[in-house]
C-alpha cells in the first residue's frame, strides 16, 4: 500500500456488512478494480485517496487508490456524494477478493453507486 504526502487528509472510512453492500459499491469496470466510498470532500481528479476498509466485519484495512471519478453533492437522480477510488498495484489483489465474495450473489440490476 502506498503512501501519501504529509499533507494529505485523514483516511476515508468505508463499512460494507453484507455482499449486498459490497456489491453496491464494487467498481469492477476499472482495471485493478475499486470502490465507491461515500463522501463530501472535494478531491481531484487521480488525486492519491487513503480510506479504511471494514469489509464484512473482519479487521479494517487501509486502502490507496486514486479518484476515479467524483459524484458531487446534489447530483442528478439523488446519487450519494462521494468518490469512486481506483486500487493502486498494490491493493489491486482485493479485486480478486471481492469478486470470489461477490461470486454466489444473482446478477440482477440493483441499485448501485457506480457510474
Amino acid at each position: 500500500m502506498s503512501e501519501l504526502s504529509s499533507n494529505a487528509m485523514q483516511p476515508l472510512t468505508l463499512v460494507l456488512e453484507d455482499k449486498p453492500a459490497l456489491k453496491a459499491h464494487y467498481l469492477p469496470f476499472l482495471k485493478r478494480g475499486g470502490l465507491f466510498v461515500p463522501t463530501h470532500r472535494a478531491l481531484r481528479p487521480n488525486e492519491a485517496v487513503q480510506f479504511y476498509l471494514q469489509l464484512l466485519a473482519a479487521e479494517p484495512l487501509l486502502i490507496t487508490g486514486t479518484l476515479a471519478w467524483r459524484t458531487p453533492v446534489g447530483a442528478q437522480n439523488q446519487k450519494i456524494a462521494g468518490v469512486g477510488v481506483h486500487f493502486s498495484d498494490a491493493d489491486a489483489g482485493l479485486k480478486n477478493k471481492i469478486e470470489a465474495l461477490l461470486a454466489d450473489l444473482p446478477d440482477h440490476d440493483k441499485p448501485s453507486h457506480t457510474l
